[in-house]
């Protein structure tokens, strides 16, 4: 808890630099806001806060699996809400990602059993899916800074109740660990969320969701290349197949506005 409320107290401040520095921006309405800061508290600060306690108790292989499924959960979500049609090459798309993050998941000799940890991440992977989804109207109406600025500090703001466990934290953390989470709330934290939300405002859930599934990939190359931890042929492969259900996903948008442009072209 102390990390995340110091995470997102960093993440609030960079925020606000960046809300107040805009040249122009749409006033938001009370109601608008309001939903705004709810949406924060429960796709940042309840994501954070359940993703935290899950791995307590959950391998991080297991936990980095069904943390990789929000896509899903947001395609899933984006068609009831949204209205975003997951049609069969989509739906190939998911599974042939799905059972990437599968083979790497299992090439790290994972073990899935059932505890309270397990809870807490599904928890977290929901929370996740709901934050893409219900941003998305308000990024129709608003600048993605404008809505991320509200997230986060919706987010923060629930986080104060855990206001005395950072005091005791910061009192006894390393200058290393502290200049870490420093590092947490102003890149992953503020602006990886301003730029999701950037993307969100021009891209179609489902299809920006699907993206997500590039994460393991790029965190077992970057193991490779930072921490000399050499993934095994499994983890490859898992990767290729995570990348190839990306690319049928985007595919499928491809031949939407092919389609569209050629009945364009025949009415003209």
């Amino acid at each position: 808890e102390g990390l995340a409320l110091f995470r997102y107290l960093i993440a609030s401040v960079c925020m606000g630099i960046i809300y107040f520095r805009m040249p122009a921006k749409a006033k938001l309405t009370v109601k608008d806001k309001a939903a705004l800061l709810f949406i924060g508290v429960i796709g940042i600060a309840i994501y954070n806060i359940a993703l935290n306690y899950g791995e307590l108790a959950v391998s991080s292989g297991t936990a980095s699996f069904i943390i990789s499924q929000s896509p899903i959960i947001t395609a899933i979500l984006a068609a009831i809400f949204l209205g975003e049609k997951l049609n069969r090459l989509r739906t190939l798309g998911f599974c042939t990602s799905i059972c990437g993050i599968a083979l790497i998941a299992l090439s790290e000799k994972t073990h899935f059993n059932f505890n309270a940890g397990l809870v807490y991440i599904l928890i977290a992977t929901l929370a996740s899916g709901l934050y893409s989804v219900l941003q998305k109207p308000f990024l129709n109406k608003y600048h993605a800074i404008s809505v991320t600025t509200y997230l986060v500090w919706g987010a923060t703001l629930f986080l104060l109740i855990y206001t005395p466990k950072m005091q005791h934290d910061l009192l006894h953390a390393s200058w290393q660990s502290t200049f870490t989470a420093i590092y947490l709330g102003i890149f992953p934290a503020a602006l990886g969320y301003l730029a999701w939300s950037y993307v969100l405002s021009h891209v179609a859930a489902t299809r920006a969701g699907s993206f997500l599934y590039f994460m393991p990939f790029m965190t077992t190359l970057l193991g490779w290349v930072y921490l000399n931890e050499i993934p095994v042929w499994m983890s490859l492969c898992g990767g290729l197949l995570a990348i190839l259900g990306v690319w049928l996903v985007n595919h499928s948008y491809a031949k939407i506005t092919t389609a569209k442009l050629t009945e364009s072209i025949q009415i003209a």
